[in-house]
């Protein structure tokens, strides 16, 4: 777990500065290019029937705030099922610390883990950015997964992933990068 926290500020930092570089940049995640023309837009994984994990249904266990000064700085903790793809239904229980740098803009770390029903779990951490979209909050964001010796798991070990989130009883997403 100490190398998930010591990553966390790491991700966030190549997150929010890959935000403001990459719109500059066509790139493809799965199939990159060695020479980016620097005139079409990212295209980052959104097949949903490419994603390999999918929640429909997340439940708030509880927020508070941390700060108010400079930013409000909140704590969120939530809990959903969704289906993992080659494993079934699972449980992802998260806790997220958000940084409310406007009323349109959030910058968020986490981490949670997966657990399936017979007790084998996976810890992950997160970073993202959300905005205000029609009255929803949606995060765009890189997700990191830990290594384990759960055997329905470990084909996550070390991967990474874009994941999607609209905050409520909306699908989210994560995609792992190949």
């Amino acid at each position: 777990m100490d190398r998930i926290t010591k990553l966390s500020l790491p991700l966030s930092l190549v997150i929010v500065s890959s935000l403001a570089v990459l719109p500059n940049f066509a790139i493809d995640v799965v199939a990159q290019t060695s020479e980016p023309s620097g005139t079409e837009r990212v295209t980052l994984p959104s097949n949903v029937a490419d994603a390999i994990y999918s929640a429909n249904k997340t439940m708030d266990m509880g927020s508070k705030n941390i700060s108010l000064t400079p930013y409000l700085v909140t704590e969120e903790r939530a809990s959903d099922k969704g289906f993992l793809k080659g494993v079934g239904i699972i449980n992802n229980n998260q806790t997220y610390k958000s940084t409310h740098l406007s009323d349109n803009l959030i910058q968020s770390t986490g981490n949670g883990t997966f657990e399936t029903p017979d007790g084998q779990s996976i810890a992950w951490i997160t970073s993202s950015i959300g905005r205000l979209v029609n009255d929803h909050w949606v995060f765009h964001g890189v997700i990191l997964f830990n290594n384990t010796d759960s055997k329905s798991l470990s084909f996550l070990n070390n991967s990474i992933g874009f994941h999607k989130d609209i905050v409520g009883n909306e699908p989210d997403y994560i995609w792992l990068l190949k």
